[in-house]
């Protein structure tokens, strides 16, 4: 048999698979309908396993994986349909923006938290600074504030851990992010050079940003809570052996002279800010939406969630996962449970996937709806 003629029975045997495919689609609308009036749950884990151990059986030993991985496939379609139908669609309760009200932030003028907070809101705005990130956290969850402003993500050096941590362990809405250029400076005490220099102080993140600068001058990085805390260190140094990276406006507000400029390894470096309340707000421009949940410990249980995204046409943006926090001790069953946080294109009129998420919110362990927001970067209008 030649190749045409092999790709010729190949695709009579498609048009026969799609034609099976789309009357088992049918049925299993029957199946929902079925139940639905019978008030019977969608997911029955008897009926699914004994479908994969019967077409399992009925493979050689070397399809056996491969059979069940597309029965699998196949069924959890099939329920992502029968969920459209059997989920009721519950909508959320958003709310106005708020204004009048302080906006916490953390640490002081100079950093770029500060920037963040100057881009969001125009430069109009009675800006808290605080020193901890959980300072943030609490203050918007106790509503002390109307709005809390963090980092959450750089595009060199990856995500910011503290925020991550805070993040499962506090009530809050995500009401909108944005991507802030950072541009590093070293800074140090009038008249040093950089052959003088031997300790940087910065945030960690930063101090990541610019190893490859660091290596090249053999400079050791000492880590400080914030970048504008690491030039406030330095300006009350006796020392004239350190420095900081910090903002050059940072370096100005200091008194600091900028001894090197665009330090960072990447010069196209961006960190993503979150700004949090405590109440739903939704924007009519909002375009992501993020989620937090757990998944079971089985073989696919993660590749079985995000065909329930492919479903609905939905696009995920990130997906990370983290250790989950001490506080969920009564959830753990491994010491390395974690929690996944999801970041997708999407907005909650849409009904599918409301559908979607009220589902997710009744059959996880575990979840949190964090919000549905506009993703902006600094060059957009504010």
């Amino acid at each position: 048999m030649d190749l045409d003629a092999i790709r010729k029975e190949i695709d009579e045997i498609d048009d026969q698979l799609v034609e099976l495919l789309a009357k088992r689609s049918e049925l299993a609308c029957d199946v929902a309908r079925y139940k639905r009036e019978n008030n019977m749950q969608v997911f029955q884990q008897g009926r699914e396993q004994f479908i994969l151990d019967r077409v399992s059986d009925a493979v050689p030993d070397e399809m056996k994986s491969s059979a069940k991985i597309i029965f699998t496939t196949i069924m959890d379609l099939s329920k992502c349909r029968q969920w459209q139908m059997l989920t009721h669609k519950r909508d959320f309760d958003t709310k106005k923006p708020m204004g009048g009200r302080p906006i916490a932030a953390t640490v002081t003028k100079g950093s770029y938290s500060a920037v963040a907070c100057e881009k969001l809101f125009g430069g109009k705005c009675d800006v808290r600074y605080v020193r901890h990130f959980d300072e943030v956290f609490e203050a918007v969850e106790k509503g002390e504030v109307d709005y809390g402003v963090l980092p959450i993500v750089n595009s060199t050096a990856g995500d910011v851990s503290d925020t991550y941590d805070l993040m499962g362990k506090h009530n809050f809405y995500i009401c909108k992010t944005i991507d802030i250029h950072i541009t590093h400076v070293l800074a140090a005490k009038k008249g040093t050079k950089l052959s003088d220099v031997k300790n940087v102080y910065s945030h960690e993140m930063a101090i990541k940003q610019c190893s490859e600068f660091m290596h090249e001058h053999n400079l050791s990085g000492i880590e400080a809570s914030t970048t504008a805390k690491g030039a406030q260190l330095v300006a009350k140094s006796e020392d004239n052996d350190c420095a900081a990276i910090c903002s050059a406006m940072c370096a100005e507000m200091n008194g600091l002279e900028i001894i090197a400029e665009n330090i960072s390894d990447i010069k196209d470096n961006y960190t993503r800010f979150i700004l949090i309340s405590n109440r739903l707000e939704v924007s009519q421009n909002a375009s992501v939406i993020s989620l937090s949940l757990t998944l079971p410990h089985t073989p696919g249980s993660l590749y079985r969630l995000l065909t329930r995204f492919s479903y609905c046409g939905l696009n995920l943006l990130r997906i990370e996962s983290k250790p989950m926090p001490s506080g969920f001790a009564d959830m753990k069953d491994d010491a390395f449970d974690f929690i996944f946080y999801l970041d997708f294109e999407g907005n909650i009129s849409d009904e599918s996937v409301v559908k979607l998420l009220n589902n997710l919110e009744e059959e996880m362990k575990y979840y949190r709806f964090l919000g549905n927001y506009e993703q902006i970067s600094e060059e957009h209008e504010v």
